[in-house]
């Protein structure tokens, strides 16, 4: 009958703690390897770049909180349901304290990891003024969406924070309707990165570039698309859970979806904001492998190398960012 039961039941505890504990070292690695592509490239830290950092402190936060409630069995585990209604129990108690935890930091690293994209796009594509305000307007709208929806998860019970972690009837019924805002958030999220993600390719179109790296720049950001793909799998979840109690009683079960899919966008949002930047660091690790492959084969490789793989293996242009005439003016600009 649950629409949860027969096709998303969550339940593998330990595969969700293996996937958080990985998420968490993807994250250090990538934040790493950004920090060295700046130092590779010898540009500054710029505006995007620690609003990069800070984000990945709340993403690894986020990491914990998820982490913390799968080992305790509130992420993973059921509701004690009576007459298709989920009962008080300790551990929907626990749950519910999770559940605001998670919802409340989730905001801030949501945005913060827009902003650092967006501040990334106006830092890559200086010269055009339209972009440019086209950015600022976007890095407001993006600022005010996630000051409003942090304060108001924050006080969604007013100033009764133990109703936060109420039982489920009490707190439906005594909060806010705080049903319609995680729609509105879920709808808005969408949105927004779909406007971010789309916003420089027209611009990579028009720049003189040949055609094949113009389609490998565009896909290169269009990895955001999966970011995008997990924000609509968690608005489904969430409608389908949230919007027929009377098929979907078991709350924690609920809970569990809709976390693992805020999950998996933050942490793949935070390494689609940080992928641009870290073609630097991929370059070199390209050219250390195609180094020592070549040193073990050199009469080999000089007998078959022609002059195009020479090129290939010393361009390391791979991003108009680091590349081309309109990178002197990135670094200028900071």
């Amino acid at each position: 009958m649950a629409y949860h039961r027969k096709l998303a039941l969550v339940d593998n505890r330990t595969g969700l703690i293996v996937m958080a504990s990985l998420f968490c070292l993807i994250q250090l690695l990538v934040i790493t390897s950004r920090i060295y592509a700046r130092r590779l490239r010898r540009m500054r830290y710029g505006t995007d770049d620690w609003l990069a950092i800070v984000a990945v402190i709340f993403v690894l936060g986020l990491n914990g909180i998820f982490l913390a409630g799968t080992v305790q069995g509130a992420i993973t585990g059921h509701s004690q349901v009576v007459d298709d209604w989920p009962v008080t129990s300790p551990l929907e108690h626990l749950a519910q304290k999770y559940k605001y935890g998670f919802q409340t930091t989730e905001k801030i690293a949501f945005g913060l990891i827009k902003l650092s994209i967006l501040f990334l796009w106006k830092r890559m594509i200086s010269p055009i003024r339209s972009f440019q305000v086209c950015c600022w307007i976007m890095i407001g709208v993006v600022t005010a969406w996630m000051i409003a929806f942090f304060f108001a998860t924050i006080f969604q019970c007013y100033t009764q924070w133990a109703w936060n972690w109420a039982p489920i009837s009490f707190f439906l019924t005594q909060c806010t309707n705080t049903l319609n805002m995680l729609t509105v958030f879920t709808a808005t999220d969408i949105v927004t990165d779909v406007v971010i993600i789309a916003m420089p390719v027209p611009i990579i179109w028009q720049l003189h570039l040949p055609t094949a790296k113009k389609v490998g720049l565009t896909g290169l950001f269009m990895m955001g698309l999966f970011t995008i793909g997990a924000g609509i799998a968690r608005m489904y979840i969430y409608l389908v859970t949230s919007y027929d109690k009377e098929d979907n009683p078991d709350f924690i079960a609920d809970f569990t979806l809709f976390i693992l899919w805020s999950e998996i966008e933050v942490n793949v949002g935070m390494i689609v904001c940080c992928m641009p930047v870290c073609a630097p660091v991929v370059g070199k690790f390209r050219d250390c492998v195609v180094s020592r492959l070549g040193s073990k084969t050199s009469s080999h490789l000089a007998h078959r190398r022609g002059k195009g793989s020479k090129e290939y293996l010393t361009d390391r242009s791979d991003n108009p960012y680091f590349g081309d005439k309109s990178s002197s003016q990135s670094r200028a600009d900071g």
